[in-house]
This record gives C-alpha cells, sequence and structure tokens, in this order.
C-alpha cells in the first residue's frame, strides 16, 4: 500500500515517515501545493491528512473535498491525524467524509488497526 501525508509540522512528517516506511511506501508533503504535486505523479491507497494547517486557503476538509473531485477509486483510504482529540472530532471528521479519524500523536497499531478494519468493510 502506499500512503501520500499532508502534516505542515516537520517533526510530525518525519515521525510517521520513519514509523510507517517500514511497511508501506510513503510520501509526506508540507504543504497542500506539494500534496497535489506528488498525487499528479503517484498513485495512493491510502491518504492520511492533517485538519488544522498553516495554509490560509485550505484545511484538511477542504483537501478532502479535492480529492473527492478526482474520481479516485472508492476502496481509496481517507484518515484524519489531528491534534483535535474527543468523540466529537471523530463523528465530525467521518460526517465530512474521511473513512477514519487518529488523533496525534501518531500510533502505528492503531493506524494499522484502522487499515485492517477499512478493508474488511470493503472485501480487499
Amino acid at each position: 500500500m502506499r500512503i501520500l501525508y499532508l502534516d505542515d509540522d516537520a517533526i510530525s512528517r518525519l515521525t510517521v515517515s520513519k514509523m510507517v516506511n517500514e511497511k508501506y511506501d510513503i510520501d509526506a508533503a508540507e504543504t497542500t501545493t506539494e500534496f497535489f504535486s506528488f498525487l499528479e505523479k503517484n498513485t495512493y491507497d491510502i491518504f492520511l491528512i492533517d485538519i488544522n494547517l498553516n495554509d490560509s486557503d485550505i484545511d484538511g476538509f477542504g483537501v478532502l473535498k479535492k480529492l473527492n473531485e478526482k474520481n479516485l477509486p472508492k476502496e481509496t483510504i481517507y484518515i484524519a491525524h489531528t491534534n483535535y482529540f474527543g468523540q466529537d472530532w471523530e463523528t465530525k471528521c467521518i460526517d465530512k467524509g474521511f473513512s477514519s479519524y487518529l488523533a496525534k500523536p501518531f500510533n502505528m497499531p492503531i493506524f494499522e488497526k484502522i487499515i485492517k478494519n477499512i478493508t474488511n468493510k470493503t472485501g480487499e
């Protein structure tokens, strides 16, 4: 599986990339411009998207909306990754179209459980 990760925080990008890279191919983008540039050149199975970006024009929900306009495969997994936590935020992320929600800090076992649960639901 190939992952595209968007987070404006360098430490988060480095930490997640190191943890995930042992098992998955991952590209990590700091900006939405870089994120969509990666998307033009590659295909991805999973999008891990920070909600609160320092981009004044768009947040993680806006990025998800743009991704949905691209008619990507229905099996694509969209995971909100954010400092916002709690049931209210998880519900908000799911209601806005994310496949799942993962609170920071990144937790590899929980990430893998999310992927497994989603792929089991879609029959992969």
